[in-house]
């Protein structure tokens, strides 16, 4: 996954690896003891976008290590494309496989929806995950991806959220919500732009000032056809319109990606930057690129955020190791290595009034760095996205009414 917190629909290519389906059915574990017991000694798969280094190298030692020592389980990661995983799953499926060679892959919004309506996906497992009980059973992650009801068949991984970053150097006071953006933009005109849509960040950008100009329920509710969507997020809109002629290049065009825009906040040209990465500020600036001034900050009523997940496939042929697998990487221990920015960065699952004190201070040492915002802070004021479907006719709608 390229951006694991895009979604990417299936394709119609058909991938098959191996010399053709196996016909040795996996063990079906119905409970996380059983699990347990039959899966020391096994090896077990993982397959997932693999282009990011420094997450590449979490899993191959801190989570395989650590899998290795406490259970007895060596963890196998296998670098692939969602699409290219899902293909090969429907392949094995028509193919009648009763035991491929994927134990775990890493999945989301529309892939999570198609590989759920192609029955390519073992569950529920929630309920034989025993490390479910750190996370807050009404968190909407837990039950909903991107509006597609989870019942159980896949388990959070991390999350990421939206940030918007400023220079304290530059800003005495951060904007605390569209409104007050809107009138900072006015008192600064051509120091403010955002990304276009489709472009993820900016996407994202703009479904969080729909969220926050008309309300989280109102936005979440409204109807997925392009005429029925407008209709409700028309005020939205017409914000983003007003906003136009205070952008940069008074709004007549807009930065293609989030790494121009960086460089146009590390310049100076506009006053803030715009990220799905919460350590974003951080690490910009160990890396000598943002001022140390920079400072990560959240709108009063909070900003997007999405989960991404993990999930077992209908033929996987270690369940039980795979149910190990995923128990061990939602634990806090884990979790919180997953949230060092040296490691990945990742926002944790768990709720962080389940953990133990001790579990807390080291999640709070993390973020000593500069920039960063508290993890409970940003836990706390995390708004949902909105159902997959409705994303590209936002992006439409965008580009009809508020593009110049």
């Amino acid at each position: 996954m390229k951006k694991i917190y895009l979604a990417l629909v299936v394709t119609a290519s058909i991938l098959i690896i191996g010399c053709g389906p196996r016909q040795i059915p996996s063990v079906q574990p119905t409970s996380f003891e059983e699990a347990l017991a039959t899966a020391r000694g096994k090896t077990v798969t993982f397959f997932g976008w693999g282009g990011d280094h420094n997450i590449n190298q979490w899993l191959d030692t801190v989570v395989a290590d650590t899998l290795r020592e406490r259970y007895d389980i060596t963890l196998v990661r296998v670098s692939m494309g969602i699409g290219d995983i899902l293909s090969k799953l429907m392949a094995e499926r028509q193919a009648g496989s009763v035991s491929g060679d994927i134990d775990v892959v890493w999945i989301n919004g529309e892939n999570f929806y198609a590989a759920l309506n192609a029955g390519l996906l073992w569950g529920p497992i929630t309920g034989l995950v025993e490390n479910m009980k750190y996370m807050d059973p009404d968190d909407p992650a837990i039950h909903y991806d991107f509006g597609t009801p989870v019942n159980g068949m896949q388990v959070p991984y991390g999350k990421a959220q939206m940030i918007f970053i400023g220079d304290t150097a530059v800003l005495d006071r951060f904007p605390a919500s569209a409104a007050e953006l809107l009138e900072l933009a006015r008192q600064n005109p051509g120091r403010f732009t955002y990304t276009a849509p489709p472009d993820f960040t900016g996407s994202a950008f703009v479904r969080n000032i729909i969220s926050d100009v008309i309300g989280f329920d109102t936005f979440n509710n409204a109807p997925v056809d392009e005429q029925g969507l407008y209709e409700v997020i028309r005020p939205a809109l017409n914000f983003l319109i007003e906003l136009n002629p205070y952008l940069w290049e008074q709004g007549r065009t807009f930065p293609s990606n989030p790494a121009v825009l960086d460089a146009m906040f590390a310049d100076g040209q506009v006053f803030m930057t715009v990220s799905y990465h919460p350590n974003h500020a951080a690490q910009r600036i160990a890396a000598g690129q943002f001022p140390p001034t920079a400072q990560a900050f959240l709108f009063d009523a909070g900003t997007k955020g999405n989960t991404h997940y993990m999930a077992i496939p209908f033929n996987a042929p270690n369940k039980d190791a795979a149910l190990v697998l995923i128990n061990h990487i939602i634990s806090p221990k884990i979790q919180i290595s997953k949230f060092d920015p040296r490691n990945w960065g990742d926002m944790p699952v768990f709720d962080i009034n389940r953990i133990s004190d001790e579990q807390r201070a080291l999640l709070d040492s993390i973020y000593t760095g500069l920039g960063t915002i508290p993890p409970a802070e940003l836990l706390a004021r995390q708004i949902p996205e909105v159902r997959a479907p409705k994303i590209p006719v936002i992006d439409r709608l965008w580009l009809q009414h508020v593009a110049q």
